[in-house]
């Protein structure tokens, strides 16, 4: 029966163990975007591979170029569902599109609030917080107060 199974590789050398484990007939997963021109790992140092436990061989799989060793727990090997697999799969492009959107603000940056009681106001923008929230730094009474807000009530000046 075929299971997915998570693999850990050499820092940066996600590419390489996915083109060398599909060179040898493994079916592998690496979620990856490209951002800014850029190839980016959803998953650093992590793929995915399709391994049937009764008929296939694993021993090439540690010694192939790029893949440090197969992730574990214990003595067990470190088996991921079919469900999650195919979860990553379809939230993949929405994955992309929040990293594309993190990389749209840097800390620093001048941002002005669209909505609220602060609308107009200019900030200065900190840093992307969870659930799509962020946090800004707006001057009120003469010192500047640190302020959660969602994603889309700034815009970039």
């Amino acid at each position: 029966m075929k299971n997915w199974y998570l693999i850990q590789t050499k820092p940066q050398q996600e590419q390489v163990a996915t083109q060398n484990l599909s060179n040898q007939n493994y079916a592998v997963f690496h979620p990856k975007a490209i951002i800014k021109g850029k190839s980016v790992s959803l998953f650093p140092r992590y793929l995915f591979i399709e391994l049937d436990d009764k008929s296939q061989n694993w021993t090439p799989v540690r010694s192939t170029r790029g893949v440090a060793n197969f992730v574990r727990f214990g003595l067990t090997f470190a088996k991921v569902p079919n469900k999650i697999i195919n979860m990553i799969k379809i939230q993949q492009q929405q994955t992309i599109e929040k990293m594309i959107n993190i990389c749209s603000h840097q800390s620093g940056d001048s941002v002005v609030i669209q909505t609220g009681a602060f609308k107009g106001q200019q900030a200065i923008f900190q840093n992307y917080n969870s659930n799509d929230r962020i946090a800004i730094l707006l001057k009120i009474i003469g010192q500047n107060q640190e302020i959660l807000l969602n994603e889309n009530e700034v815009a970039a000046i």
